[in-house]
């Protein structure tokens, strides 16, 4: 089985990492302090970001960009990657409705992630510390010592690079402190035997050094069961959570003029799969089988080998900044080695198997400076990514796994031009070369192999005005695109890059002495030769192929509303609206018949809209009780156009809607036993217990294959944390 293979993946890379460390480490030594995302402790209002790649007030960036700490996540209720898009308006994170919770579906503003393997690429990025994680693999998995999180929507090509045409997630670990002696320890325990444990230390390593080291464990038994039919049940779990999650991060300032970080984690996660439910039978139960067990927490277990999900993970990155007088350079080196596998039931006689063994090395670096009225950067990305595919449909003895290298080398610069104290223009460009190369593995595709290029230019252009120190007003358009790929059921076939040009018009306040915070933006995009997979007409057996489809438009706005009317007392909400359907778009089912999908979405909730209140008691100089509510709503996700619709049942071409609320009541008390603070939560989430699907898939095969995952049930905890 890939779930064993994988595991003897050869680190083959990390050398390459450990010469880049070292010469980054070897250059002059005169730089500036890391530029952190940080929240300013002198004004609690004030978020630091680096949507821009340099330290801004988030209030200062024309960039639609929601960020948030730590600190705001917890109170929230929310602990994995994935309930940041619960806080963020047109940004959804699903598991893939063919895979489960492995392999997550990211879409921002209606531009879907898209695919998982490696002979195609993305359309969201995310990067943590600055580096790259190119494939969305444990993202259904716990944040663990964050710092900072934002979400930057619209296309990002010009820093960031290809395949960030719906935008970037940028995740902030917490950084060393130097001369600190400190940590945190931190235990919850909660419905289903939840147990968490985070343990964290802080150690200065002289004057000019620290080190900090943690580790998280999380083991919960699943809150579902595998069964068939109306009352068979196997007695195996399913969505349980079972993961070890350890991280180091060095930090060194050798002179005024230097800094260099290195940060390492490692994270493994062993668990059974989502809960899936068929809610029709295909090809007389052959290829899916209709879920009937009045228990909605009961999913598909037919087989003798139980599903599963397992994946491990290595990041190791440093980041150097450096001061050359005039000007700062930066250096982020990476290295990231994954393996991941999971097996998926849909009826007794088939199953899916999907897996990745991948590394991906990257190394960027950059020049920023300031002359006169110009902020400027400019730099060059370099990365190789490589790996295995495994992809096999079992049951009907179809296999397409396959070998991949992807090869990138980009050159970008952006400059911001003061044309007087409240005017400013931004521009920018980014040129993008990559060569792709996929080989078949299987035995029905051995030998195969086919090599493919690509380039493309992003670009943006901007114009920001503040005509007061509390409100920003800006309008930018900006192209981006996502690069070609090569079919991997067809290795013959070379799809092209796809295009998104994106107008946007923004404004942001903070409105009676910062009492209100006010984000909006609107936006506008044009969305060309979009890769989309398909079943191939002339193949008598299920098979995709991946094409470019036709065009979309895709308009849209959010919205985001904090007050603070009294010191302890904050309310507010997030709304978000997307508009994101194909133009044109004719599509063919398994039989060679032709779909008009033209009027389908194209991925992603149309709306989404959240609100959130918090109070603060004050009971003494050290004693603080906090009461905490969130409601979140995510729009129904429609999965399929009307042609298909028309032949399933009511509701089955889409997704329902849901509605949950979290809640949470923690006493913060300071000076305890020795201890600089020790906090206690109560939490609960989807407090009213409701019966929701996170996701799902709707095919016009064989009659229908229509499938659903579970979201979680109500959950009640509490959590100890204390500081020392």
């Amino acid at each position: 089985m890939f779930r064993e293979s994988i595991r003897l993946k050869s680190c083959a890379g990390i050398s390459t990492l450990a010469l880049g460390v070292a010469a980054a480490m070897a250059m002059p030594t005169t730089a500036a302090h890391a530029q952190e995302a940080d929240t300013d402790a002198d004004n609690g209002n004030e978020i630091i970001v680096t949507a821009r790649k340099t330290a801004e007030n988030i209030q200062d960036v024309p960039v639609a960009v929601t960020a948030f700490t730590a600190e705001q996540f917890e109170e929230a209720g929310l602990k994995e990657f994935s309930d940041i898009a619960r806080l963020t308006p047109n940004f959804d994170v699903r598991p893939r409705a063919a895979t489960g919770n492995l392999f997550a579906n990211v879409t921002i503003r209606g531009q879907t992630s898209g695919f998982l393997t490696l002979n195609a690429d993305q359309a969201v990025g995310i990067n943590i510390n600055g580096a790259p994680i190119t494939r969305g693999t444990s993202l259904f998995t716990n944040l663990f010592d964050i710092e900072q999180i934002e979400v930057l929507k619209g296309p990002q090509g010009t820093l960031f690079g290809k395949n960030t045409t719906g935008g970037v997630v940028n995740v902030t670990t917490k950084a060393p402190e130097l001369g600190e002696w400190g940590g945190y320890a931190e235990f919850t325990y909660g419905s289903f035997d939840r147990r968490e444990t985070e343990l964290v230390v802080n150690a200065p390593l002289g004057e000019n050094a620290a080190l900090r080291v943690g580790g998280a464990v999380t083991k919960r038994d699943g809150f579902g069961e595998g069964g068939a039919g109306d009352t068979f049940l196997t007695g195996r779990e399913l969505a349980n959570d079972d993961e070890l999650f350890l991280r180091g991060s060095l930090l060194v300032e050798p002179s005024e003029n230097v800094s260099i970080r290195l940060n390492a984690d490692y994270h493994e996660v062993d668990e059974s799969t989502s809960i899936f439910r068929s809610l029709r039978s295909a090809l007389g139960g052959f290829i899916a089988l209709e879920s009937t067990n009045p228990d909605f927490y009961v999913g598909n277990d037919f087989r003798d080998d139980a599903p599963f999900a397992v994946s491990d993970e290595f990041n190791i990155n440093a980041t150097v900044n450096i001061d050359l007088g005039a000007v700062e350079l930066t250096s982020i080196t990476s290295y990231r080695d994954q393996t991941s596998d999971t097996l998926v039931q849909s009826a007794p006689s088939t199953a899916v198997s999907l897996g990745q063994s991948s590394d991906i090395f990257a190394q960027e670096l950059r020049l920023s400076g300031s002359s006169g009225a110009l902020d400027w950067q400019v730099g060059g990305f370099y990365a190789t990514e490589q790996g295995v595919d495994v992809d096999i449909l079992v049951g009907f003895g179809l296999d397409s796994t396959t070998e991949a290298k992807n090869e990138t080398l980009s050159f970008f610069g952006q400059g911001t031009f003061a044309l007087s104290d409240q005017l400013n223009l931004t521009g920018g460009i980014r040129y993008t070369d990559e060569q792709r190369r996929v080989t078949g593995l299987a035995p029905g595709n051995l030998g195969q192999e086919n090599n493919a290029s690509f380039d493309g230019f992003s670009w943006l252009a901007s114009i920001d005005f503040k005509p007061s120190d509390e409100t920003l007003l800006y309008a930018s358009v900006s192209r981006g695109f996502r690069s070609g790929a090569i079919d991997q059921d067809n290795i013959a076939t070379i799809v092209q890059p796809e295009f998104v040009l994106n107008y946007e018009l923004g404004f942001k306040a903070d409105l009676f002495d910062d009492v209100v915070r006010f984000n909006n933006a609107l936006f506008y995009s044009d969305y060309t030769d979009i890769q989309r997979t398909s079943f191939d007409p002339d193949s008598p057996v299920p098979v995709t192929i991946l094409r470019n489809a036709a065009e979309a438009t895709i308009w849209g706005f959010e919205s985001e509303l904090q007050v603070t009317p009294s010191d302890g007392l904050s309310f507010g909400g997030t709304v978000g609206y997307t508009n994101a359907e194909f133009d044109e778009f004719l599509d063919a089912d398994g039989a060679g018949n032709v779909i008009d999908r033209s009027e389908e979405p194209l991925g992603g909730p149309e709306w989404q809209f959240s609100l959130n209140a918090r109070y603060d008691a004050y009971l003494s100089d050290t004693a603080t009780l906090g009461f905490q509510l969130n409601y979140f709503h995510v729009g129904e996700e429609v999965l399929t156009g009307p042609t298909l619709a028309a032949t399933l049942a009511p509701g089955e071409d889409r997704v329902p809607s849901y509605d949950l609320v979290n809640a949470q009541i923690d006493l913060d008390l300071a000076d305890v036993a020795g201890l600089s603070g020790v906090n206690i939560a109560l939490y609960a989430t989807n407090l009213f217990d409701k019966e929701y699907f996170v996701s799902g898939l709707a095919l016009g095969l064989f009659g229908g294959v229509v499938n659903r995952i579970v979201g979680e049930p109500q959950q009640f905890g509490i959590r100890v944390k204390t500081d020392f």
